[in-house]
């Protein structure tokens, strides 16, 4: 299935940054009271994150309903494999996880949003040094 991409103005990488860790503070904030929404937020920030480095390098973003394949486009950024594959594992880990946070009958645990908090740290950290 093709991924559905807009394009990005110069510099948008910016706000999508911040946006990622607007998210990543909220999910912080909030797991302890409201595992599920600091689970979203996290999955948001990863969504952010992503969006943040395709604009920087690639100029468009994902565009589509299925926000894994915001993941995926990062495998064609123009940076060594052998670094992409741990952070695209980090996204996928705590994207693999929005259903279950936004639809579906189960709860998250509260470990399960702090390891999905700790990825997605890790992954906004990655990008805050890639597009500064």
């Amino acid at each position: 299935m093709k991924s559905s991409t807009r394009p990005t103005r110069v510099g948008a990488e910016k706000n999508f940054f911040i946006k990622a860790e607007d998210f990543l503070e909220g999910a912080r904030k909030e797991v302890n009271a409201h595992s599920n929404a600091a689970a979203t937020l996290a999955v948001h920030a990863v969504i952010s994150a992503c969006d943040a480095m395709c604009a920087k390098f690639l100029q468009r973003k994902h565009a589509g309903a299925d926000h894994m394949q915001a993941v995926e486009m990062l495998n064609e950024l123009p940076i060594d494999k052998d670094e992409m594959r741990p952070k695209v594992r980090q996204a996928s880990r705590v994207l693999s996880k929005k259903n279950i946070a936004e639809y579906e009958d189960r709860i998250i645990a509260k470990d399960e949003a702090y390891e999905m908090i700790r990825d997605a740290e890790r992954f906004v950290e990655w990008v805050r040094k890639r597009t500064e």
